[in-house]
């Protein structure tokens, strides 16, 4: 590389973006535009397919909605997964189905067109669920009956019956934001990523697929003013590329390869803050109990007894993530202090189980991951860990858009599926991480192809209760009937570490997620 050359900011991110930093970054030193100026450049874990919020299926996507959409009620800044009012002033349960609500008078939407109304958060929501849209999200507004208008600025959310998670998956997330009725009945009910009315503290200036989305100030915002002029948003799927880019000066903030933690822990980059947060999204070693090779439970106990989870952790996130319990993280409700089966497992019982079964050993399996490095390295560890009680792991590592397909009945290698690597994302109620495992969920996300009435009883009881400790009984023990299956082996919740510069106030979830709304310059 030619050290007298300076790529321009477009060039650099292009790189990054593109092809994961390659050559264009070696030995750059350029300027740090990212750290002066009226414009936040920030890193987003995956490129956006549309800004429709019944449509979204990236929490990627989600974060750049929640700037450009108010919702009722919303996350805190505070990184809590409680709830503060958006676009409402005053929203109260009235009892298990009702919901009441009062909009902020003088709410304005972009465009011109107008103030946000009663009306306009009663189509929002009723969209959603319209049952000739087959909306993909609409579950998230669970057992949403209507929305009835009282006045201009008020109304009732009804529910056909009580539906927990309500105010922290449905109105919190993508799915509660709020519309101009005029404006999305002029586009006839539809709009992919160029949104007809931003209600929100930005809205879309440019979008280039895979490259960059620019938000800008949304001239009819009336809430507290906003913290940029514009926010660059970089879609940079490997976070080892967007360190390189944060370093150079280029990003303000983004989140980083846990291996990278205790790396900027010695040698801190200057004038920067990194934030490491527990983070919620559940990572396990699934098992397809239909595959003629593990039908039998024992051979699929002895791989949840076969698997050192603490070896794990320390290759995969170098000591660094705590071992899970189950798929729901500690401080939600449905925790489990601890599993059946410890982390360290055990070889010996492992060995035990697979002669029981008769198995002649070396017995072979496939083990199915992400080509991340992260998920293959879990794979390759488990590989370790099994060969030494008798197994012959075969690990194939598949791009993202293969992975995600490949225990789907809609395609045509669900049969073949053995053992994989899986993680999936979760909110802030327990019933985001159950409901992917009801039996509708078979041939869908649910790839260990287990069934249990109990369980599902439980979930959708589960989800009418209103008292705490009754949900987290049956929560606990969902997660119990799963492990018992033989089908799980639970690894961990993850981190969430993020660097970000010093004349920045940041805002994240509960999850370490960014909230790009709200943040600030110093």
């Amino acid at each position: 590389m030619n050290p007298g050359f300076h790529p321009t900011r477009r060039d650099f991110l292009r790189t990054v973006t593109a092809a994961g930093i390659g050559v264009a970054t070696v030995g750059y030193t350029g300027p740090t535009w990212a750290a002066d100026g009226d414009i936040l450049h920030i890193r987003n874990y995956n490129s956006v397919a549309t800004l429709d919020p019944a449509r979204m299926i990236s929490g990627a996507e989600g974060l750049i909605g929640n700037a450009l959409y108010m919702s009722l009620v919303r996350f805190p800044s505070d990184g809590g997964w409680g709830w503060q009012p958006d676009a409402a002033e005053h929203f109260e349960q009235l009892d298990g189905t009702h919901y009441a609500f009062r909009l902020r008078k003088g709410q304005q939407f972009n465009n011109d067109l107008g103030e946000m109304t009663a009306e306009d958060v009663k189509y929002s929501l009723e969209r959603v669920i319209r049952s000739d849209k087959n909306f993909p999200n609409s579950g998230d507004l669970g057992t949403l009956s209507h929305v009835e208008v009282e006045d201009r600025y008020s109304g009732v959310i009804v529910l056909k019956s009580p539906y927990a998670a309500l105010i922290t998956v449905g109105l919190c997330q993508s799915t509660g934001s709020i519309h101009s009725k005029t404006a999305m009945e002029a586009v006839d009910d539809e709009f992919g990523i160029h949104p007809p009315s931003c209600s929100g503290p930005y809205q879309l200036k440019s979008w280039q697929s895979k490259r960059l989305t620019v938000l800008e100030r949304n001239p009819a915002w009336t809430g507290d003013p906003q913290g940029f002029r514009e926010i660059h948003i970089y879609p940079i799927n490997d976070p080892k590329p967007a360190e390189l880019a944060y370093e150079a000066g280029e990003l303000d903030c983004t989140q980083i390869a846990v291996e990278s933690v205790e790396v900027f822990e010695k040698r801190p980059t200057p004038n920067s803050t990194l934030d490491v947060r527990k983070a919620l999204r559940y990572y396990w070693i699934g098992m397809n109990m239909e595959h003629p090779k593990l039908a039998d439970i024992r051979v699929r106990q002895a791989i949840q007894w076969g698997i050192d989870v603490e070896a794990v952790l320390k290759a995969a996130w170098f000591g660094l993530a705590e071992p899970a319990t189950g798929i729901i993280a500690p401080g939600l409700i449905g925790h489990r202090e601890k599993a059946n089966i410890p982390p360290k497992g055990n070889p010996d019982r492992a060995r035990r189980l697979l002669a029981e079964a008769g198995v002649k050993t070396p017995f072979r399996l496939r083990l199915d991951c992400p080509t991340d490095t992260l998920e293959q390295t879990v794979a390759l560890v488990a590989q370790w860990c099994l060969r030494d009680i008798g197994f012959e792991i075969d690990v194939r590592p598949q791009d993202s858009a293969t992975f995600l397909t490949m225990g789907m009945e809609s395609g045509d290698r669900w049969q073949d599926v053995q053992l994989f690597v899986q993680s999936f994302f979760m909110l802030g109620d327990p019933y985001y991480a159950t409901q992917w495992f009801i039996e509708e969920q078979v041939g869908l996300w649910n790839w260990e192809r287990w069934r249990s009435k109990e369980f599902d009883r439980r979930h959708h009881v589960a989800l009418g209760l209103t008292d705490e400790s009754e949900r987290d009984r049956h929560y606990q023990r969902m997660q119990q009937i799963m492990e018992d299956t033989g089908c799980y082996r639970f690894l961990t919740h993850g981190l969430e570490p993020t660097l970000y510069r010093d004349n920045l106030i940041p805002s994240f979830r509960g999850d370490g997620y960014p909230i790009f709304r709200d943040f600030k310059r110093v």
